[in-house]
């Protein structure tokens, strides 16, 4: 008949221990049975000094109390604990990769950024303004989100994300990108994300349009 102990003397080295019957726990003598890991049923993670347990009992060919058929009273819930640890721990993962592919995408960003403005400017295609006015928009976008974030971590009221979308979609994105790795602010929020880089899009496209039809070079002459 299966009973209620606790498991106590656990060696998690060799994986042994023994478990005291509850209505027996105040008797110095009261009996115990040997209980090895393998008795123990699956529950999500080792057993430890504590736990509360049914099991029943046998006797080996030596006459000692083994206890077999063992199972945590709570095994469904950490079951559940164990589960919900090891979707946490997935997500953390896909989460980190996730962040890695951002990053690498921000610093390729970046690169082709750097590279457009400074090619273009060079080869007299952009007027010496345009990267001025990206490297100005930058400065005010990386400020904006780091005063966002102190506001944040105050409690105070916030930047609206309508403001930090305008100051990226008019050339400020490569310092909100700097600033969102720097501080790691609005980094993780994949709806935000989503808006940012549809701004990056829309001002690359937009760049590439004004210079195709010879707006700055007009703006130059001018």
């Amino acid at each position: 008949m299966s009973q209620l102990g606790r498991i106590e003397q656990w060696n998690d080295d060799k994986g042994y221990g023994f478990v005291r019957p509850l209505e027996s726990q105040a008797g110095a003598d009261a009996p115990r049975a040997f209980v090895h890991v393998k008795a123990i049923e699956r529950a999500g993670r080792r057993p430890a000094d504590g736990d509360l347990v049914r099991y029943d009992t046998q006797r080996d060919a030596r006459g000692r109390l083994n206890a077999i058929h063992v199972a945590f009273v709570n095994a469904v819930a950490m079951r559940a604990q164990a589960q919900a640890r090891g979707d946490a721990r997935a997500a953390s993962r896909m989460g980190r990769a996730s962040g890695r592919r951002l990053a690498l995408a921000g610093r390729i960003a970046l690169a082709v950024a750097a590279l457009a403005l400074a090619g273009g400017w060079l080869r007299g295609v952009l007027p010496g303004l345009v990267p001025l006015a990206y490297a100005a928009m930058s400065v005010l976008s990386f400020l904006a989100y780091r005063d966002d974030k102190v506001r944040a971590e105050r409690g105070r009221r916030r930047t609206p994300e309508k403001t930090l979308h305008l100051l990226d979609l008019f050339g400020g994105w490569p310092g909100g990108l700097l600033a969102q790795h720097a501080f790691r602010h609005k980094s993780s929020k994949g709806r935000f994300q989503a808006v940012f880089w549809a701004t990056v899009l829309l001002n690359g496209a937009a760049l590439g349009w004004l210079a195709s039809t010879g707006a700055f070079a007009a703006l130059a002459a001018a």
